[in-house]
């Protein structure tokens, strides 16, 4: 088995590094609406006292026109579609939809409502001077049943507060069926002879050597690897749940007596350095673990060449997981399971986003026009409690594009009808264009979550074990060192791990490291951690 590489540096530097600005957690509502009375109250009673002989002296209002971002993991905007037909009428807003790019919010075209995915992103608007700052009492009076509920997650407002004002709407998410655990091949681990799912680092060492070194998939061949890694990923180093069995994840600020220290450069991201590259050196990390995805890693494990891979739990939680249906179509004998993040000298874990959902923020124009900014938070409260507005903007109307999975229940999972099962067909519609996701309430998402998805998260979840001090908040620096920082990280760990260069260079890289930035950041974080972070 050849484990030879072409230089690393020059594969990791070349791969993507910089998610846009406008990128961010997917949106995991999955959600949906009972159809309720839509007529018009104003409408009702012009008819009510003209058929009584007499013209009413309410006269409708003009709708008040309002800008309104696209969710920005659509692929295009779709004009007067049914959603946005259905929003103006019930509102009485005149909507114009848009698509918001860098370029467009340069040139000076900015919405009056969209979202963003990141406190980055947050923070890069904020300061070209595109938003308006949100006054947290408003947030309160206008939305109270969800302030209530975000209370919990208070530090997220400390992520998108700069110069001392509030410049975001912050959603959160509890139960995350993106937290990572690890998923095997379980056929694999019959033939292996491993009878237990590992639960220790060492019991999946020798899970992943077994994988590598016995031929489980019964061909003869040594043609097969315990594991590969995503060591390219946008940002951090891949790799999460052995970093987390040493207690750090790479790229995270992360307290350590008393002080923020990056997890690239702690002593314990060497220690799973060092066990990575031995495990390479064994032959049991695959050698494309420098430019795998977790897409190809997926692949590879449904067409047998490695045994296991770090999932998302919703996507292997059910038998209608992603994944799950991944692997039945290309290999419908193999086997599935998934297995908690291995437990190892610094505790057990893997990348996680702690609370952070998406953020939603208002153009700068609106503080100008209080009639449009009062009309925003009415959406905006609606958006956020009332399930007639939720679930048509998220998946439409109930019979017709969605229903229980249940037959006849009225709570619990949903699901998309035949011909709205994808999202193009959906998006055609409107439907999820102008879903605020993660902004709902506690109550609203009781009541229309898979509850068997949401026993799994549960029990293979380890957050937020490990998830950033700051909550991924943006430092003054982050735009001059960050990048380039995350690369620097990325080129020495997958060089340290194919053993390009010896790990004695260590202090070599953290020199480097701090050089570049590094000791920059460092106070930067601890001066934002003090004022705004620690109790």
């Amino acid at each position: 088995m050849a484990h030879k590489l072409k230089p690393t540096a020059l594969a990791v530097l070349a791969a993507t590094m910089v998610a846009g600005l406008l990128s961010g957690c997917a949106d995991n509502t999955n959600n949906n609406k009972p159809e309720a009375n839509q007529t018009n109250s104003a409408d009702a009673t012009n008819q009510a006292n003209e058929s009584n002989g007499t013209k009413s002296e309410n006269v409708a209002a003009e709708p008040v026109e309002i800008s309104w971002g696209i969710h920005f993991q659509a692929n295009a905007v779709v004009e007067n579609s049914p959603v946005q037909q259905w929003l103006e009428k019930k509102f009485n807003v005149k909507i114009k939809p848009v698509k918001v790019t860098d370029a467009s919010i340069a040139s000076g075209e900015v919405p009056d409502l969209f979202m963003l995915g990141d406190p980055a992103n947050v923070s890069a608007y904020q300061s070209q001077g595109v938003l308006m700052d949100i006054d947290p009492t408003m947030l309160k009076e206008k939305m109270p049943e969800y302030a209530k509920d975000v209370e919990s997650a208070n530090a997220l407002f400390q992520t998108v507060t700069f110069d001392d004002k509030l410049w975001a709407i912050p959603m959160f998410i509890d139960l995350k069926p993106y937290d990572l655990a690890m998923l095997y091949r379980k056929d694999w681990l019959d033939k292996v002879g491993i009878t237990k799912i590992p639960e220790t680092l060492d019991e999946f060492e020798k899970a992943a050597y077994a994988f590598a070194k016995n031929d489980p998939d019964g061909n003869g061949k040594q043609d097969t690897y315990g594991l590969t890694g995503t060591a390219t990923s946008t940002w951090s180093t891949g790799f999460y749940s052995i970093f987390g069995a040493f207690g750090i994840e790479p790229t995270m600020w992360q307290e350590q007596n008393g002080q923020l220290v990056n997890g690239s450069i702690r002593n314990e991201a060497k220690d799973a350095v060092a066990k990575l590259a031995q495990w390479y050196k064994d032959g049991v990390i695959d050698p494309e673990f420098i430019t795998d995805t977790q897409d190809s890693y997926r692949k590879k494990l449904y067409n047998g060449r490695i045994g296991t891979i770090e999932e998302q739990i919703g996507k292997a939680a059910l038998e209608d997981g992603a994944t799950i249906t991944g692997m039945k179509a290309i290999n419908p004998e193999a086997q599935l399971v998934l297995g908690k993040n291995p437990q190892g000298p610094g505790g057990s874990g893997s990348w996680d986003w702690g609370t952070k959902s998406n953020f939603v923020v208002l153009g700068r124009q609106v503080k100008e026009d209080p009639e449009k900014l009062a009309k925003i938070f009415e959406i905006l409260n609606a958006e956020s409690n009332d399930e007639e507005t939720i679930n048509m903007t998220s998946m439409g109307e109930k019979g017709k594009h969605w229903d229980f999975a249940e037959s006849g229940a009225t709570t619990g999972a949903t699901k998309f009808l035949p011909e709205f099962e994808k999202q193009e067909q959906r998006d055609a519609l409107g439907i999820r264009l102008f879903s605020l996701g993660n902004i709902t309430t506690r109550a609203y998402r009781e009541k229309y979550s898979n509850p068997k998805l949401n026993d799994v998260v549960r029990s293979f979840s380890t957050s937020p074990s490990w998830t950033d001090s700051l909550l991924f908040a943006a430092l003054p620096s982050d735009g001059k060192y960050k990048q380039e920082l995350t690369a620097l990280t990325q080129k020495y760990f997958a060089q340290f791990i194919s053993g390009e260069i010896p790990l004695t260079d260590w202090d070599k890289y953290v020199a480097e490291w701090k050089a570049k930035g590094g000791d920059e950041l460092t106070k930067e974080a601890n001066d934002l951690y003090v004022k705004q972070f620690k109790q």
